[in-house]
């Protein structure tokens, strides 16, 4: 069966929310169990390990799906590098993702481009009006003059 890519990647992150859910439940237990510091520490480092893999799997996605939008409008990125303040390298997967400053800059050029094009488009679309109206009064105008 057919699945939208939209849906599939919002399912696929709610499943990945959910574990990670799951994952702190079971740990507060633990940290809850605890009786010295180091049972804490490794109970907190457990917790961030197993959660960091879930989480580059949903930070995975939603890059996917912004490069995707600016692919298909053509807005121009940076593309990955280790000294850049836009992508960062996952910790466990070891594949790129942007950062929050390269996501929200990617965001705000989709909306700039995507404003610009819906601008153009209604500056045509007032222009065609505009000569439908004029064709139209010039074939009322006609018809009126040449009579029954």
């Amino acid at each position: 069966m057919w699945i939208p890519l939209r849906i599939k990647e919002a399912v696929e992150i709610a499943r990945h929310r959910r574990a990670i859910r799951q994952i702190d439940r079971a740990y507060d237990i633990e940290l809850a169990k605890a009786k010295t510091s180091d049972d804490r520490e490794k109970a907190k480092y457990g917790r961030h390990m197993e959660t960091s893999l879930y989480v580059d799997l949903i930070e995975a996605i939603k890059t996917g799906r912004l490069l995707r939008i600016a692919d298909s409008l053509d807005v121009p990125y940076e593309y990955q590098s280790e000294d850049s303040p836009v992508w960062e390298r996952s910790q466990q997967l070891h594949t790129w993702h942007l950062t929050t400053i390269g996501y929200s800059a990617i965001r705000k050029a989709i909306r700039q481009e995507a404003r610009d094009r819906r601008e153009s488009a209604i500056t045509w679309a007032g222009v065609i009006i505009g000569i439908i109206g004029s064709l139209t009064g010039l074939l009322s105008v006609w018809l009126t003059a040449r009579g029954p």
